[in-house]
C-alpha cells in the first residue's frame, strides 16, 4: 500500500484530518467515507489512484478529526457546508468527490448545490442521503431528544486492546479482517486508566432530530449535472431496489456498474472497484 501524508485541515471551530496521497500537482480529488468508519476506509483503493491528488478526510467525530460544540443536535447534512470549506481551504476551484454509503449522500448533495465545483462524482454503494417516511418525523424527534439527553450517563465502552476493538467490529459487519484493522486503527484512543475507546462521537449512535424526506431527496438529485459513476454491489447495502434505481434515473449523465460484493466493496475487493474508477476519474478529467 501507498505511504499516506498526514494533514490537518483548520476550519473555524474544529479541525479536520486527513490523508493524502500523490503529487500536489495532481487532478484534486476529495474522498469522503461512511458513517462510523474514517479516512483509513480509502487506503485499499489509493493504488489505483495514483494519477490524483487523493485527499480522504475524517468527517467531524470520526477518526482524528474534531467534534462539533457540545450542546448541539448532529445532522449528517452538516457534512455538505463542511466539505465546501474544505475544498476552499484547499485552494481548489473544482475537485472531484468519491464517496462511500453516507460519503456517497454527502457527495451527491454537494454536486448538486455545488456543480461547478464538482468536476466528477464517484459513488460507492450511496446516491443520496437516507430518508424517511414524513409520519415518522414526530417520534425521530422526540427518541432524538431522549437519546442525547442520556449521552452523558451513558457508560463508555472500554476495550482491554486493539483485538478487542477489532473483535467488536467484525461482529457488527462483513467486513474482512484486513478492513477492520485498517477502520480500528485509526478509530481507536488510549483511555487514562488503561485500555481503548472509539474516538467516535456518541451523538452519531444517536436519532437525528430531523431528517429529509423523499420528495425533497429528489430535487437535490436532479440538480446533479456533474458525469457521476455509480458502483452497486450485491447484496451490499439493504437498500430499497426500487427507490435506489429511482434515484438513479433523476440524474443527467450517470454510469452503473453493478458489482457481487457487500457495502464495503472498496476495503474487501479493490482489485474490483480500483479500475473502475481509475478508468471513469481518467476518461471524465482529461
Amino acid at each position: 500500500m501507498l505511504q499516506a501524508e498526514e494533514i490537518k485541515i483548520e476550519l473555524p471551530d474544529y479541525s479536520i484530518a486527513a490523508l493524502a496521497w500523490g503529487a500536489k500537482t495532481g487532478k484534486p480529488l476529495l474522498a469522503l467515507h461512511g458513517w462510523l468508519d474514517n479516512a483509513a476506509s480509502f487506503i485499499p483503493l489509493a493504488p489505483y489512484l495514483q494519477d490524483f491528488r487523493v485527499i480522504a478526510i475524517d468527517f467531524p467525530g470520526h477518526g482524528l478529526s474534531g467534534h462539533y460544540p457540545k450542546g448541539i443536535y448532529l445532522h449528517l447534512e452538516d457534512y455538505v457546508p463542511d466539505v465546501i470549506n474544505i475544498i476552499d481551504h484547499l485552494g481548489w476551484q473544482s475537485c472531484a468527490l468519491l464517496g462511500h454509503s453516507l460519503g456517497a449522500g454527502v457527495a451527491s448533495m454537494v454536486a448538486a448545490i455545488a456543480p461547478e465545483r464538482i468536476s466528477a462524482l464517484g459513488l460507492i454503494d450511496g446516491i443520496g442521503p437516507i430518508t424517511v417516511n414524513e409520519q415518522q418525523l414526530p417520534d425521530m424527534m422526540r427518541k432524538s431528544i431522549e437519546e442525547n439527553s442520556r449521552i452523558a450517563s451513558k457508560k463508555t465502552t472500554i476495550y482491554a486492546n486493539e483485538q478487542e476493538a477489532i473483535n467488536a467490529r467484525l461482529s457488527a459487519s462483513k467486513m474482512k479482517l484486513s478492513s477492520v484493522e485498517l477502520l480500528v486503527k485509526r478509530g481507536l484512543k488510549r483511555v487514562d486508566h488503561g485500555g481503548y475507546t472509539w474516538r467516535t462521537d456518541p451523538r452519531l449512535l444517536c436519532k437525528p432530530l430531523t431528517m429529509f424526506c423523499e420528495s425533497q431527496v429528489v430535487q437535490f438529485l436532479k440538480k446533479i449535472i456533474t458525469k457521476t459513476c455509480l458502483l452497486r454491489p450485491s447484496p451490499g447495502w439493504p437498500f430499497d431496489e426500487k427507490l435506489f434505481t429511482a434515484r438513479i434515473g433523476h440524474l443527467q449523465s450517470i454510469e452503473v456498474h453493478r458489482i457481487s460484493g457487500d457495502h464495503h466493496i472498496h476495503m474487501d475487493n479493490p482489485e474490483v472497484v480500483g479500475p473502475i474508477l481509475k478508468d471513469f476519474f481518467n476518461r471524465t478529467l482529461t
